[in-house]
């Protein structure tokens, strides 16, 4: 059996698992723009692809936990607004997993954002809005409740994922100062 590079729960995600991950990027369409696999930068992504597959993991439990099932949704693309709210992990594999949009169904359901909210934010973006505010209310209403829920289950995820997840030594964190390629800075 494949070492593990984490465990989510008593579930370990094995290095040959990632190492199947990256091969299939390398050898994708993108294969040009990683970086050697053998700098820190590789070092770096070979990590940020555990905290992916570690957010996969955690989906999976908890959505097992909750008896969600697949829904046969497609994975879609990340918008740049959803990763700079929720996280590049956390948005990449909401896009990419339909079940994590099943489980951000169930414990981030929409809410309406609040007519002060939307006020506000119509009087600040006058430009985008040059019309009145009762056209432009209902969709600045929902650009908001979508941002406010992306934000709920990101903090849920990032709950979810604290509790469950166990790293292996040379799979820390990008951001962990404790390894010597540690570059990713808060």
């Amino acid at each position: 059996m494949s070492p593990a590079a984490a465990w989510v729960g008593d579930r370990a995600i094995p290095v040959a698992l990632v190492d199947e991950r990256i091969a299939a990027l390398r050898a994708g369409p993108y294969a040009a723009r990683l970086p050697d696999p053998h700098s820190a930068e590789g070092r770096t992504m070979r990590r940020w692809l555990v905290q992916v597959l570690a957010t996969e993991a955690v989906v999976e439990h908890e959505a097992g936990r909750l008896g969600l099932a697949p829904d046969g949704a497609p994975p879609r693309a990340v918008t740049l607004a959803e990763a700079l709210r929720t996280g590049g992990v956390v948005a990449a594999v909401t896009a990419a997993h339909p079940l994590a949009r099943r489980l951000r169904d169930r414990v981030a359901p929409h809410r309406a954002a609040e007519d002060g909210q939307v006020r506000d934010y119509y009087e600040r973006n006058r430009d985008r809005y040059p019309g009145a505010y009762a056209e432009a209310r209902a969709e600045i209403a929902a650009r908001l409740g979508a941002a406010e829920r992306e934000r709920r289950f990101a903090r849920w995820l990032d709950e979810r994922f604290a509790a469950l997840v166990r790293l292996a030594p040379g799979f820390e964190h990008p951001g962990d100062p404790r390894h010597p390629d540690a570059t990713h800075r808060h």
